[in-house]
């Protein structure tokens, strides 16, 4: 069997999936918000074993595991200092599974790089060999298949699409620097723009909606497109990906009428050879892709050494 296993901010999603990939069980629980980064881990063992039990496996029968995790992990796995997941810090995940879930074979992959796995597997990114995913999120994140391979950097790092400075002296972002892409196309960043342009009591999905009869939306919505697009035309002109996908919860809220005037946009910020040929699609998968993707990346036994 394999087990797969992803731990968002929000709440955790755990698969117990047969040797091809097909989901048996499944299960998503909401993670405690006090107690810090030991009381999190607590519940989410305890989902693992409640879908264990329920599917009558122990854990001798798990042959592989994937985790996705929300906040970047560094050379060994572990993760890293970073203000996303700051109460982690040098937490290691393989070894807790190991230790708490009696599981020997553990992958461990952020939450974008695990999306994009299972966009590969089971959606968007099927049989397509170069290709850039996008989560629109709390932040901008990226990964990307290049010629085969998954880069992840000299510190694993590779592909922090967010922290790209679009606007050298713009919008401070929550890392502390100004003008990155963060700072704009970012959900919290979005809604704290919103509220200057005095949209206010609405989510992200409302203001896009709004957007084709409120000037002061329209006006937002086309300055997040032309960040956005500015972002994604930089990653364009290195990586000359033959398709881009995205996802994330930021993305589900806009939906896909977001694409075309993206991919309109997109060609301004780079040349004509890495736009002619490009596909633009949203991801299939929603609010399962990460976990999917922890399943993807259990099956996927030579991503750390292909990278």
């Amino acid at each position: 069997m394999i087990l797969g296993i992803d731990i968002s901010q929000r709440d955790v999603a755990v698969i117990l999936a047969k040797p091809d990939g097909s989901a048996e069980l499944a299960l998503r629980e909401d993670l405690p918000r006090i107690g810090g980064a030991n009381a999190v881990w607590l519940a989410v063992v305890e989902v693992v074993r409640q879908i264990l039990l329920q599917g009558h496996v122990v854990a001798s029968q798990i042959e592989k595991t994937g985790v996705a995790f929300f906040a970047p992990l560094d050379i060994n796995g572990m993760v890293a200092k970073d203000s996303r997941g700051a109460n982690w810090a040098g937490f290691d995940l393989k070894r807790a599974v190991k230790e708490h879930l009696g599981i020997e074979n553990c992958s461990v992959q952020t939450r974008v790089r695990c999306e994009a796995l299972a966009e590969e597997k089971f959606g968007a990114l099927r049989e397509c060999e170069n290709w850039l995913y996008v989560h629109l999120g709390q932040n901008v994140e990226a990964a990307a298949r290049v010629e085969g391979v998954l880069p992840l950097g000299a510190s694993r790092a590779a592909l922090e699409l967010g922290a790209v400075c679009i606007d050298r002296d713009g919008a401070l972002g929550e890392s502390g620097r100004r003008g990155t892409l963060d700072a704009y196309c970012g959900e919290d960043a979005f809604m704290a723009r919103a509220r200057g342009y005095a949209l206010t009591f609405q989510t992200a999905g409302e203001i896009w909606e709004s957007s084709a009869t409120n000037a002061m939306a329209k006006s937002l919505c086309d300055d997040f497109i032309a960040r956005l697009a500015q972002g994604l035309g930089t990653a364009c002109a290195l990586f000359n990906p033959s398709r881009v996908v995205i996802g994330g919860e930021l993305f589900h809220q806009f939906g896909e009428n977001l694409m075309l005037p993206l991919s309109t946009r997109v060609k301004e910020y780079c040349l004509p050879v890495h736009f002619q040929n490009l596909q633009f699609l949203a991801g299939q998968l929603g609010n399962d892709a990460a976990v999917l993707g922890a399943v993807a990346l259990a099956l996927e036994n030579d991503v750390e050494e292909k990278s």
